[in-house]
């Protein structure tokens, strides 16, 4: 349904010459994971950046958002447009998730590094993550068929999915790690499949609320 609308509405809503479609892929599987990184696409469970687990086994469509948005890279409204990676939609059970899928090789801390350049993210890669799906849900949510679609549902949920990678995991278990990171790491714990639910008021005053999981837990949809 989020493709039928994107494709016919999105371009026109925002007055662009050049007309393109969004991909999309689909999956019944229970378990499956999404591939963050060049391009939103389903992996074998285990194989990627963020694990998902759908217990019904109902289709789930995934939708490359970064890569349609990257289709008007030339144009003005391409330039400085930040997008989230995939739009996940649970056909039928009135469930809508934009996530965006973020890493990093030097652990946790390292995702709340500040970032300087064009745009200056204080909070790190998770800051800059949370900028990228506010900005979507805007963009997205300007399109009044879209909005109408978004305002139907029962789970709206804007997620950020990190990856920390094996060796640096276990530092960060380790003696080096934290107070903060070990209470971070006990969040997370703690949410386990729901991911931990954060405040982010632009977010909520949209109708979604906002989330962050570990790949080492199973987001359940």
């Amino acid at each position: 349904m989020i493709k039928q609308l994107i494709d016919s509405h999105f371009s026109s809503h925002y007055h662009l010459a050049r007309i393109v479609t969004i991909d999309e892929s689909h999956t019944k599987d229970s378990r499956f994971d999404l591939q963050g990184e060049n391009r939103a696409m389903i992996l074998e469970y285990g194989k990627g950046f963020a694990s998902f687990y759908n217990e019904t086994q109902t289709d789930i469509a995934v939708l490359d958002y970064e890569g349609y948005i990257n289709k008007y890279a030339g144009t003005t409204f391409h330039k400085g447009l930040m997008k989230c990676d995939c739009i996940l939609e649970l056909e039928g059970e009135s469930t809508v998730i934009l996530d965006e899928i973020t890493s990093s090789n030097k652990g946790i801390e390292n995702l709340r590094k500040a970032i300087f350049g064009k745009k200056t993210f204080p909070g790190g890669k998770f800051e800059k993550a949370e900028n990228q799906l506010i900005e979507s849900l805007k963009t997205l949510s300007a399109v009044p068929e879209i909005a109408s679609y978004f305002a139907q549902q029962r789970k709206k949920v804007c997620l950020c999915s990190y990856k920390l990678y094996n060796s640096d995991e276990l530092t960060l278990i380790g003696d080096p790690v934290s107070v903060f990171s070990r209470g971070q790491l006990e969040a997370d714990r703690q949410a386990g499949e729901n991911g931990v639910k954060i405040s982010s008021p632009q977010i909520e005053a949209m109708g979604f609320e906002y989330r962050r999981i570990s790949h080492s837990y199973t987001y359940r949809i």
